[in-house]
């Protein structure tokens, strides 16, 4: 078992769903569960275009959430995830906190 989290499964902690993630992205909302998979111009978990990085970034500051650009390049530890989502106010857009940490 890895203790890296990758980009996306940070956003999806911190934020919610990938429907949400892809709405806030302006994309399909079924596009971001492809990203967990690899594709020939990224690796599996890896958010596709600086573009979406800025839209989550933007939504994250106005919404009060603890991710960074660091996150969003290069994920973050399992521990450091939880305590992030421990400091949210209210949890995301998951039935439990323990599903978005997974």
């Amino acid at each position: 078992m890895s203790n890296h989290r990758t980009p996306l499964a940070v956003a999806e902690a911190l934020i919610g769903r990938p429907e949400k993630i892809g709405e806030i992205v302006g994309v399909h909302p079924k596009s971001p569960y492809q990203w967990r998979d690899k594709s020939g111009l990224r690796a599996a978990g890896d958010i596709p275009y600086d573009a979406h990085k800025r839209a989550l970034l933007a939504y994250a500051a106005a919404n009060c959430i603890p991710l960074t650009a660091e996150h969003l390049i290069w994920g973050t530890s399992e521990d450091e995830l939880a305590r992030l989502v421990a400091s949210l106010p209210v949890a995301p857009a998951f039935s439990s906190r323990r599903e978005a940490a997974e």
